[in-house]
C-alpha cells in the first residue's frame, strides 16, 4: 500500500511511526530538517516541497497512491492538495480542516469539489469530552458496534464496592455484566483472569453496554452522576465547539469560561449569552479561587499551552475536583502527564492519527474479516480492535475456549443481529458478528492473526 502524507507535524509523524514497516510512505513537507529527521528514523521516502505544488505531488507519484493524507498547518493547503489528489484518482483522501467556516461548507465541498473525508481534530476531541462529562467516573471512552458497546477506563476508588473484589465476584455478587479486559497497576499491564483481585488505584479497562456501565459506575465510588456544572479554562476553538454542543444538548448545563484574551471573550459572550464568560487569566490560582472553581462538577482545561494546562489541572486536582479533563497538543507528553495522576487527557492530534491508522489497517484486512475499529489503550501498550467476520474461517471453527489465541489476547464482546453478548468460553463466533478484541499484539489487521494454530 502506498500512502502520501503532506505535513510532517505531529499527526504526520505519528502516522509514519505507526505504519512505516509494512507500508510505502511518501512524506512531503517544506521543512528539510524535519523531513530528514523522519527519513533517518523510518524507511520512508521524503520530499521537500509544497503540498499544493503539482510538480511536488507528481514527484511523489500521486497517481499511484492508495491513500492521501493532508495534515499541514494550513487548511487551504490541505484542501487544495486534497482536491488534486481526488482528481488524480486517489481512492482515499483525508483532509484536516480546522476553520469552522470551511466546515459549514462541507456539503458543498463534498458534492462540488469532491472532498470525501474532512477531519477536524478539535471537533472529534470535543465529542469525547462531552461523552466523558456524561460519565465522569470514566478516564476514557472508546465506542464499538456503532456506539452500542463501550470500552472505558476507570480508576478504582478506595472503599468502593469493587475494591478488593475478585473479578469472578463482580458478576455473581454485584450483578455486573461486564468484562474487565485489562488492568493497569502502577504501570504494569495485566489481562486478568477470574481470580484476579482488584485494588484501589488500579486503572481497569472494562467492556460493557451503556446500561451495564451505569451499574458499574455506581459500584466505583467517586462521582456517579453526569457533570452539569462545568468550569472551563481557555476560550479557543475547542471551547467554542464545546459550548455549541452544550447549547444543543438535552440536559441544561451551568458553564463558566475563563479566558485572558478579550477578543475571544467577546466572541464567546455574543455567541453563547446563556453561559458565563469571564475575562481573566485562568492560570492565576487566585482567579480560579475567586471564580468559585470548587463549586463545579468538572474542570476542563483547554488553553493552547500544554505546560499551562498541566499546572492548572494539577491545581484543580489538589483541590479535590471531582473531574479534571486536560487537553494537550503534543502526544509525546501523554505518558509524563498520565504519570502525574491527571484524570483524563485529551490529545486531538492523536485522535486524528488513530483515525488514519484505523483506515489503513482496515484496507489491509483479509477477505475473512474486516477491521472496523481500532483504539490504543494504556499509553499504546494494548489495542482494542473491532472486526466484522465476513466468511467462515479459523475463528468460526470452534468455541472460544478451544481456539488457541496468542498471549495477551481476550475476546471482550460479540455484537450479533442487534444483541450484545458478553462472551465466555462456550460462545462460538459466527459470520456477520462484530467482534471486539483486546490484545497486546501489534499491527493486527485480521482476527485470524490472533490465533496461534489451528483448532486443537
Amino acid at each position: 500500500m502506498k500512502i502520501i502524507i503532506c505535513g510532517a507535524g505531529q499527526v504526520g509523524s505519528a502516522v509514519c511511526e505507526a505504519l512505516w514497516e509494512k507500508t510505502n510512505i511518501v512524506l512531503i513537507d517544506k521543512d528539510e530538517s524535519i523531513v530528514d529527521d523522519l527519513y533517518s528514523h523510518y524507511d520512508i521516502q521524503g520530499i521537500v516541497g509544497s503540498a499544493t505544488s503539482m510538480k511536488t505531488l507528481e514527484e511523489a507519484g500521486v497517481e499511484t497512491a492508495d491513500l492521501f493524507v493532508a495534515v499541514t498547518s494550513s487548511d487551504e493547503a490541505n484542501i487544495i492538495s486534497s482536491i488534486i489528489a481526488e482528481n488524480k484518482g486517489v481512492p482515499y483522501v483525508f483532509s484536516r480542516v480546522r476553520n469552522p467556516e470551511y466546515l459549514e461548507d462541507i456539503h458543498f465541498m463534498k458534492s462540488a469539489i469532491g472532498l470525501t473525508r474532512m477531519i477536524n481534530p478539535e471537533m472529534d476531541a470535543v465529542k469525547l469530552i462531552d461523552q466523558i462529562l456524561t460519565f465522569p467516573a470514566a478516564n476514557s471512552i472508546d465506542e464499538f458496534a456503532d456506539g452500542k458497546l463501550q470500552i472505558v477506563s476507570v480508576t478504582v476508588q478506595a472503599g468502593s464496592l469493587i475494591d478488593g473484589k475478585k473479578l469472578d465476584e463482580l458478576r455473581s455478587e454485584l450483578n455486573l455484566r461486564v468484562i474487565v479486559c485489562a488492568v493497569d497497576r502502577k504501570g504494569k499491564i495485566t489481562i486478568p483472569n477470574g481470580s484476579f483481585r482488584v485494588q484501589s488505584g488500579d486503572i481497569v479497562y472494562v467492556t460493557a453496554t451503556k446500561e451495564n456501565l451505569r451499574r458499574l459506575y455506581n459500584s466505583l465510588g467517586g462521582q456517579r452522576r453526569s457533570a452539569n456544572r462545568i468550569f472551563i479554562v481557555g476560550g479557543g476553538q475547542m471551547t467554542y465547539y464545546l459550548l455549541e454542543r452544550f447549547s444543543k444538548g438535552l440536559r441544561k448545563k451551568q458553564v463558566k469560561v475563563i479566558e485572558k484574551n478579550y477578543h475571544l471573550c467577546h466572541e464567546l459572550a455574543l455567541a453563547f449569552p446563556q453561559f458565563e464568560i469571564i475575562h481573566a487569566d485562568g492560570t492565576d490560582q487566585r482567579i480560579l479561587d475567586e471564580e468559585g472553581m470548587d463549586d463545579y462538577d468538572a474542570v476542563v482545561v483547554l488553553n493552547s499551552n500544554d505546560e499551562e494546562n498541566m499546572i492548572v489541572s494539577l491545581y484543580a486536582k489538589a483541590h479535590n475536583m471531582r473531574k479534571v479533563i486536560t487537553k494537550i497538543d503534543r502526544p509525546y507528553l501523554l505518558k509524563p502527564f498520565n504519570d502525574l495522576g491527571l484524570d483524563t487527557i485529551i490529545t486531538p492530534k492523536k485522535i486524528v492519527a488513530d483515525k488514519i491508522i484505523r483506515l489503513v489497517r482496515s484496507l489491509k484486512a483479509s477477505q475473512n474479516s474486516s477491521l472496523v475499529n481500532f483504539y490504543q489503550l494504556a499509553d499504546g501498550l494494548m489495542e482494542a480492535l473491532e472486526f466484522e467476520v465476513l466468511n467462515e474461517s479459523e475463528i468460526t471453527a470452534a468455541d472460544l475456549k478451544t481456539l488457541n489465541f496468542l498471549s495477551g489476547t481476550l475476546v471482550t464482546g460479540i455484537y450479533r443481529q442487534g444483541e450484545h453478548i458478553i462472551p465466555d468460553g462456550n460462545d462460538v463466533i459466527q459470520v456477520g458478528d462484530l467482534v471486539t478484541v483486546v490484545t497486546s499484539q501489534k499491527n493486527i489487521t485480521d482476527i485470524n492473526q490472533l490465533i496461534v494454530a489451528k483448532v486443537k
